[in-house]
């Protein structure tokens, strides 16, 4: 047990380089290497990192409340290979999204509870040439409604599990420096599935300043997804990212969402919602 957790302390350090027969160091192969080649798609509901938001929801017929996001997890590059042509490497990725919403009764009152809970797992491979990235991932997600929302309505509300579902998508992204445009589309291959499978998705990130502390973005994230009728689901956001070494460690944005709620299985039918969030960067 003991040789157990010492390799598991040692292994984020080990590295494996390989060498022509002419003592030329042409490629490495690394466990646990310290960055990623695929940027990471902070504006995605359903990215794998740590990240929150509090935003005022609207749904037509029904009061504006606040709805708050806590989601924690990471993507993790467990095995990467680079040398002068290409690079790619494998991911591992694990996260929980929770929600939690404030209504306004009628006497006044205002009622707070755990609204929703998402949990996923995700693994892909990355292949990079020049300023190119490809990706093919595999991801599971599954939703259950929370405690304080089943007992609020009696747990009278179905839940058919759609949301819960296995799924394959194909994405390119193309990077220059800080900046970033992406495309995909997904299938869904879980053979008993409620959701209807296809979906395409796009979105980019675009910096200003030039300082290695400080700068802005604006970016945005559109999904199509077969299960809404292609209706569209975008969010948006412009905020501030703060840097260390020329890597962001902590982004602050206000943000705008139109489109189906991209968690829970509550038929919300379209929303919206406004507000601020902010992600962390832990790898």
């Amino acid at each position: 047990m003991k040789l157990f957790f010492l390799l598991v302390l040692l292994a984020p350090k080990v590295t494996f380089t390989a060498y022509s027969s002419s003592g030329y160091r042409d490629s490495s192969i690394c466990f646990f290497p310290h960055s990623r080649i695929f940027a990471s798609v902070f504006l995605d509901p359903l990215e794998c990192q740590v990240s929150g938001s509090s935003t005022f929801l609207f749904r037509k017929g029904i009061d504006r409340s606040l709805y708050n996001i806590v989601n924690f997890g990471f993507t993790k590059p467990l095995l990467a290979k680079h040398s002068e042509n290409q690079s790619w490497e494998i991911n591992f990725g694990a996260a929980t999204f929770t929600q939690f919403n404030l209504l306004k009764k009628s006497n006044g009152d205002y009622l707070a509870g755990l609204l929703n809970n998402d949990y996923k797992l995700s693994a892909d491979f990355s292949l990079q040439k020049k300023n190119s990235v490809f990706r093919i991932r595999l991801f599971h997600v599954s939703s259950h409604l929370g405690d304080d929302y089943m007992l609020r309505h009696n747990d009278t509300i179905p839940n058919d599990k759609s949301n819960n579902y296995e799924q394959v998508d194909l994405t390119y992204l193309h990077k220059k420096e800080n900046n970033y445009w992406y495309a995909g589309m997904g299938e869904i291959y879980t053979i008993y599935s409620f959701r209807k499978r296809f979906s395409v998705f796009c979105g980019g990130l675009w910096t200003y300043g030039n300082s290695d502390k400080i700068n802005f973005f604006g970016t945005f994230n559109l999904k199509l997804l077969q299960e809404n009728n292609f209706s569209p689901d975008f969010r948006d956001a412009y905020g501030v990212n703060l840097m260390r070494n020329h890597e962001s460690i902590m982004r602050i944005w206000i943000e705008f969402y139109s489109g189906h709620l991209p968690y829970s299985t509550l038929k919300y039918g379209r929303i919206s919602w406004m507000g601020a969030g902010m992600s962390f960067n832990l790898y």
